[in-house]
């Protein structure tokens, strides 16, 4: 039951980029720390199940490469014909692009190091600097499990995350954007996955995450860390993806579920693209229903028209 939680969360990015706040918090940012943490749950079991050797790890990037780039790609190349024919710079389209700004979103993950190589001055979909996080995941996830260094992996990127929210590193690139301080965030998606079936560990993980995690809210707080860039944010997406997860992975798949998750991708692709073209900023309610509207609608036609075909070919690469 984790399609309309994912749909939800997308909605959040949408409105996150649209200047929606809540409380004062970014709902974006909360909401890719969810995706952090169901993506780890989504992953290990894609691979426990369906890739679980070494000679299937190929299989399984073939099956992530159908997932995410068919849709990125046809959204990307319509921002790109949308951008030459309108001429109109934009904060993450400021000039015409050379050769190397093109490359970097076709591959996606240097669009994660847009901190370091400025590509965020040429993006087509902005959002992009998460999947690129997602891609070098995807590229890690079966070395990890496979070697059984979870446990490591997990431990490590814990101290970066805690050195960024403390602010010895730089707390926004390092506590939430690179993948050495969020990969605790996927590893604890993984350990749920694995303990599904197992309630005392299951339990275990849960309560020892959120104990941790109030307890850096205090700390953080009473040292007057807890208002660096997104600290607030990034506890509250693990304080609220972590129980949310326990209790909906749980539960059965439903065929509306599923259909409402299909469009959760698709939302979090185009939403830049109808701000820029069509609708700008919402400012009232009819314009907030129109922009996240039009949303579902083409995150449906391009789900139906483009990802749909592809489901097959994925299909035939996984093993019962």
């Amino acid at each position: 039951m984790l399609g309309s939680f994912r749909l939800i969360l997308a909605i959040l990015v949408a409105m996150s980029h649209a200047d929606f706040r809540l409380c004062g918090l970014n709902p974006g940012v909360f909401a890719v720390v969810c995706f952090y943490l169901i993506s780890g749950y989504v992953m290990t079991g894609l691979l426990r199940v369906h890739y679980a050797g070494w000679r299937d790890i190929p299989a399984f990037f073939a099956d992530r490469g159908l997932r995410l780039l068919p849709q990125y790609f046809a959204l990307a190349c319509l921002t790109l014909m949308w951008f030459n024919w309108s001429q109109q710079n934009t904060a993450f389209l400021q000039h015409s692009p050379g050769s190397m700004e093109l490359l970097a979103n076709v591959l996606v993950v240097p669009l994660n190091y847009f901190m370091f190589n400025h590509s965020d001055q040429f993006t087509l979909i902005p959002p992009a600097w998460s999947l690129g996080a997602e891609i070098q995941f995807y590229l890690l996830i079966p070395l990890i499990l496979l070697l059984r260094v979870r446990w490591l992996v997990l431990l490590g990127s814990l101290l970066v995350f805690v050195s960024a929210a403390w602010g010895m590193i730089h707390t926004d690139y390092y506590g939430y954007r690179l993948l050495p301080g969020v990969l605790v965030f996927f590893m604890l998606g993984s350990y749920l996955y694995d303990y599904r079936e197992r309630p005392v560990q299951r339990k275990t993980v849960c309560l020892v995450a959120l104990l941790a995690i109030v307890a850096g809210v205090a700390v953080l707080q009473l040292s007057g860390h807890l208002q660096l860039p997104y600290n607030r944010e990034t506890l509250l997406g693990a304080g609220i993806g972590i129980p949310l997860l326990y209790f909906l992975g749980r539960l059965p798949q439903r065929a509306w579920d599923n259909r409402l998750g299909d469009l959760s991708y698709g939302v979090f692709l185009n939403h830049f693209l109808l701000q820029w073209s069509l609708i700008g900023k919402p400012h009232s309610v009819g314009t907030w229903v129109l922009y996240i509207g039009s949303s579902l609608v083409l995150s449906y036609l391009t789900q139906k028209l483009i990802e749909r075909p592809v489901l097959q070919w994925r299909k035939k690469l996984r093993k019962a």
